[in-house]
């Protein structure tokens, strides 16, 4: 059953200013606007932002599709009421949130912002309630007196302090309004400042603070804006505005946005699906905020965060899900799967779009409306806060049309991610290379995931729960579909802690040319095992071709690549076969057949097997809980069947694998495309490359050498489509580092370049054209050329 968004569904169910600065760095003129602003401008902006973070205003009485949201709102807030503690000498708020933690520390300030919001909220069974009213106020009143105050220092983790407990407890006191007692309003104002002094630090340590990015920077310059809203502190409130616009700046290195799309978090994580989505709903909502007051974002670099909407965020949201490969250590969290960062991420590009032209807001809405509609796993009403249900309800009232998911392949060399989307199906790639980690692990979240950057290839296939539906903690998280490993077992946290190593790879990188792709990296292993490999991966819209080459280990264990390991859910007994003939081998023994030509998985697609090696196939219930993945998670025993092909290398050396992924395709597809299978042109340390028909063919170099009828001076990724008139040629440089390369194609005698820049075209002595590309600056970026006769 589809539970798309329908209507019927809707009806029925670091160069920011300093506070000094602003006043004494020439910005005088401004300082003194913005202290004349009237208190009535910043009553209306608490007013507002009450409205925004409670929906209180859209709420209509008797509106069911609100009912779930209310009936969640009053449940968590009656459950607060059950654990208050006695006022008076109480230690504590709440009996199970002790003050001794920083973490019950934001628990309470977050159940204290869900009282008012439910006393604000028509519809709740607590809506004015005076009792609510006064529980909330003694709330912060005690919750002042006992840990968040100006004489307070900091211990644990420094976000529960400059983050996690402003966030609530600017929502809380701009619900409450005049109802909190000025001095009890002035002391959490001390608070937040002593906490958060400048909307460009963070992180009180030894050391002092150091300069806030990214997200964190649009939380910390949240809490100050909300702070000095409830506060009326217009100077503030300007200079946390204008702290804002350093986090949508392009980077070329370290953390933030790149040209390509690309977004990284701690230097060295892809990152655009948890903390690039925090930093674009946290941006959405001050953007929606301050939109129609004299305190709006007026830098006109904002449009740099516009275009992150569909160069950044929309390559890796699919059917309503944010892609596994830019999650990071969140793919270990039982609150937070793949779903719930796509809704986030739709409720961010929907509340962004009021503020742009209305052609981009248009274009936008179509898109939020495909992503929901299409997601055929989990009505995105469902466990909807009331502020997104509004959101929802008014683009299904809007008439805004669905828009479907732009096809082909996108390589985003900032942070090794490549994104292909085929005929009804999608794949994405987890990378590494000498910028980018492994993965990341960190309190106590994601320890055993130090494969996913190992060529982990995450297939979507149109079952919509693969990953979500329990995939982390029951997977055998040592065979990840796409990776080559060595299978000497893994300590947890190994070299991931918070991303701080990085593998010292040659290269990884890609190209794009019309419908089609290609990816390399030279994978360096985790761990001590020596392992390195050279993997390559080549799109078209039916099917993905690996290949692997070089393939060498020093640990003496057995290497493997992984073609698939697929949940088959809790029911499992999806039929397997081999060519053409059944797996029939019992639950947990494995199966090794030689000569193998194609398999099928039912469900999932079909594989061919275009190398040599012995394909090995399993099936297996395995068991798994989500505290194994993350120490918070719980320990609820969860059980799934799996269907797993391997190649095994044995201990090599200088082993290879050749394969072909044909995602959603049927047995008898399956057979067919292995009579008519891609020619493997080269697969080894020289280079590789496969060749789809005709002209069109694609090559890694990872040196200077010749992979079917294209040469190459250095290492470069390269795709050729053409005819003995004209033909197209994508080229990129996935060192980063060579100012231009030069590429040969055989049997061709092109004399001009009709489209594209910064190529030179000539012929060699034997008749074949000869193109030097410029790739200078362009940190991995494909060109793309048009050669005509």
């Amino acid at each position: 059953m589809t539970h798309g968004l329908s209507r019927r569904h809707l009806l029925q169910g670091a160069g920011a200013l300093t506070f000094a600065g602003l006043l004494a760095g020439g910005f005088a003129p401004l300082a003194q606007a913005v202290e004349q602003a009237s208190p009535d401008d910043m009553h209306a902006l608490r007013e507002r932002w009450a409205d925004q973070v409670t929906g209180r205003r859209l709420v209509s009485a008797g509106d069911a599709d609100y009912a779930g949201s209310l009936a969640a709102l009053d449940a968590a807030v009656s459950e607060s009421l059950a654990r208050l503690l006695p006022e008076g000498a109480r230690p504590q708020v709440f009996s199970d949130n002790p003050f001794t933690s920083d973490v019950h520390m934001v628990t309470t300030f977050k159940r204290l912002a869900q009282m008012a919001a439910a006393w604000t909220t028509p519809g709740s069974q607590h809506e004015g309630s005076a009792t609510l009213l006064s529980h909330a106020l003694a709330g912060l009143e005690d919750s002042n007196r006992l840990i968040y105050n100006k004489d307070q220092q900091e211990f644990g983790n420094w976000w529960n302090w400059e983050i996690g407990v402003p966030r609530p407890l600017g929502e809380a006191l701009a619900i409450l309004g005049s109802h909190v007692p000025e001095d009890l309003l002035g002391r959490y104002m001390a608070a937040v400042d002593h906490f958060i002094p400048e909307p460009t630090m963070q992180f009180s340590d030894e050391r002092g603070k150091i300069i806030s990015e990214g997200a964190n920077r649009v939380d910390i310059c949240q809490g100050i804006i909300v702070r000095s809203i409830v506060g009326n502190d217009p100077v503030r409130l300007a200079a946390a505005v204008n702290a804002l616009s350093d986090v949508w700046q392009y980077v070329t290195s370290g953390n933030g946005f790149f040209t390509d799309g690309s977004f990284v978090q701690h230097s060295t994580i892809a990152y655009t699906g948890t903390y690039g989505l925090v930093l674009l709903s946290g941006l959405a909502k001050l953007f929606s905020l301050l939109g129609e007051s004299e305190h709006a974002v007026s830098d006109p670099s904002r449009d740099i965060l516009f275009k992150t909407v569909e160069d950044s965020f929309a390559p890796f949201l699919h059917n309503g899900q944010m892609m596994d490969s830019v999650r990071g250590r969140a793919i270990s969290r039982t609150q937070e799967r793949s779903y719930d960062n796509g809704n986030m991420a739709i409720e961010s590009v929907l509340l962004l779009a009021r503020a742009v032209d209305p052609a981009t807001a248009a274009r936008w809405r179509g898109l939020c409306r495909g992503w929901m509609d299409r997601n055929s796993y989990r009505s995105p009403l469902q466990g909807a806060s009331i502020p997104r249900t509004a959101l929802l309800k008014e683009l299904a009232g809007s008439g805004s049309a669905a828009m479907a998911e732009t096809p082909g392949h996108s390589f985003f060399a900032g942070m090794d991610r490549s994104v292909y989307r085929g005929n009804g199906w999608a794949a994405a790639l987890g990378l590494c290379s000498n910028r980018i980690a492994w993965y990341e692990c960190g309190n106590g979240e994601n320890d055993l995931g130090a494969q996913t950057g190992s060529g982990m290839t995450y297939l979507y296939t149109g079952k919509p729960d693969h990953y979500d539906d329990g995939f982390w903690p029951t997977a055998n998280l040592a065979k990840l579909p796409g990776t080559t490993v060595d299978t000497t077992p893994l300590p947890p946290r190994v070299e991931g802690q918070w991303g701080a190593v990085t593998p010292k790879n040659e290269w990884t990188g890609g190209a794009t040319l019309g419908e089609n792709g290609v990816a390399g990296m030279h994978l360096i292993a985790p761990g001590k095992t020596g392992m390195s490999a050279r993997k390559a991966w080549f799109y078209s819209p039916d099917m993905v071709v690996a290949l692997g080459a070089d393939i060498h280990t020093t640990s003496g264990a057995t290497v493997e690549t992984i073609v698939e390991h697929r949940n088959l859910g809790a029911e499992g007994g999806a039929a397997m076969t081999v060519d053409g003939a059944p797996h029939t081998a019992p639950a947990g023994t494995s199966a090794v057949h030689q000569g193998a030509t194609w398999a099928h998985v039912d469900g999932t697609g079909g594989y061919l097997l275009l190398g040599a090696e012995p394909l090995t196939v399993l099936r297996e219930r395995r068991e798994g809980s989500w505290k194994k993945v993350n120490t918070g998670g719980p320990a609820d025993p969860l059980e799934r069947e799996y269907a797993t092909l391997l190649i095994d290398h044995g201990t090599g050396p200088d082993a290879g694998y050749a394969y072909a992924l044909l995602p959603g395709a049927t047995a008898k597809k399956t057979e067919q495309a292995a009579r008519k299978a891609p020619s493997v042109l080269r697969n080894d340390a020289v280079g590789q490359g496969v060749s789809f028909g005709n002209k069109d063919s694609a090559a890694v170099f990872w040196q200077d050498g010749t992979v079917g009828d294209i040469s190459a001076d250095r290492a470069a990724c390269v795709m050729f489509d053409g005819n003995p008139g004209h033909g197209r040629l994508a080229v990129s440089d996935p060192t980063q580092a060579a100012d231009s390369i030069t590429v040969t194609l055989a049997g061709t005698a092109y004399r001009r370049v009709t489209s594209g820049t910064g190529a030179t075209l000539a012929l060699d002595g034997g008749g074949n054209t000869v193109v030097t590309v410029s790739t200078a600056g362009l940190m991995g970026r494909t060109v793309e050329l048009a050669l005509h006769r």
